[in-house]
């Protein structure tokens, strides 16, 4: 039974997280504002270090600056800032 109840566990939690890298722009229901880490002038992208490198959050940043006809520069990571399936952040900045 323990067994039965682990594995229902990861399957529901595999099954609803989001393990690609993705832009933290979270906003409240009926909100314009953020209120995600990320902004127009320093995009945050949340992904896993264990199957995710810095690289791909590169293009992901790349494509949030280019909104702005600018180009993204690495500023830090983080760790355990985001969501529990993607745990790290990745900070830039759009010049």
């Amino acid at each position: 039974m323990k067994h039965i109840i682990i594995f229902l566990s990861l399957f529901c939690f595999c099954a609803c997280a989001q393990l690609e890298p993705f832009e933290d722009m979270r906003r409240e229901a009926g909100q314009v504002a953020t209120v995600g880490q990320s902004s127009k002038d320093e995009p945050a992208i949340c992904y896993n270090p264990l199957w995710h490198n810095l690289d791909q959050t590169q293009t992901l940043a790349e494509a949030a600056c280019a909104r702005t006809k600018r180009k993204a520069e690495f500023q830090k990571s983080t760790t355990f800032s985001c969501r529990l399936a993607t745990p790290s952040t990745a900070f830039y900045k759009c010049q």
